[in-house]
């Protein structure tokens, strides 16, 4: 399968080189695809080009820019994603990341999805850290990643990346939710940054009724 990442910052390279080894063909796309080109190097199946082409290459586009930058970035590729799967994996984080600047009754998801009527959107990635990202287990503990959509095709799509990447995927259902799903990845960070919990820890919903039919 392949998949195009728009953006090779540390989360979207973290979750790239994960693709790319369970052997995935990663397109990313990038403003300086030449300059960014030798940094994926050592992996045969990764490429690098320009957002447009990249766009253009998959049927799946994760979105791995600041959120200060996706909306204006998505907006000039809308003809490139046309009924593509998008995987929203931003944060409206303000510039401190001391909170959210979208919230309450709406999501950066939902505004993604509301510039990109035509594509399915699905969120996904957003509450873990590109510097934990690489161990998905968590002193024996399998981490969960969350994700949430109004299309059942881009959940399995998101839940395939998932586990790709080792992780457990939960469902967390409509793409409303991810008011909150933005929500909970700010908690993580207000305690790991701001109140020095640290950052060797993460969050997971545990399904009781699985728990006990175990």
């Amino acid at each position: 399968m392949k998949v195009s990442i728009l953006g090779t910052g540390k989360m979207g390279s973290a979750v790239g080189r994960r693709l790319a080894a369970a052997g995935y063909q990663v397109v990313f796309g990038s403003r300086n695809p030449e300059l960014n080109a030798s940094r994926f190097a050592d992996l045969p199946n990764v490429k690098v080009m320009s957002n447009e082409d990249a766009a253009d290459a998959s049927k799946v586009i994760l979105v791995a820019v600041p959120w200060a930058a996706a909306l204006d970035m998505l907006s000039s590729l809308n003809s490139h994603v046309f009924g593509k799967v998008i995987v929203d994996m931003t944060n409206p984080l303000s510039p401190d990341i001391s909170h959210l600047t979208v919230g309450g009754d709406d999501s950066a998801a939902e505004r993604l999805a509301s510039h990109m009527q035509q594509a399915r959107v699905v969120k996904a990635f957003n509450m873990i850290t590109a510097d934990n990202f690489p161990n998905p287990d968590f002193y024996g503990e399998p981490a969960q990643i969350m994700y949430c959509s109004d299309h059942d095709s881009a959940k399995d799509v998101a839940r395939s990346l998932i586990e790709a990447t080792g992780y457990v995927p939960k469902d967390c259902g409509a793409l409303s939710n991810a008011r909150y799903v933005e929500g909970v990845a700010m908690l993580w960070l207000q305690l790991a940054f701001w109140e020095d919990k640290g950052t060797a820890w993460g969050i997971k919903i545990i399904d009781n009724s699985s728990a006990v039919a175990g």
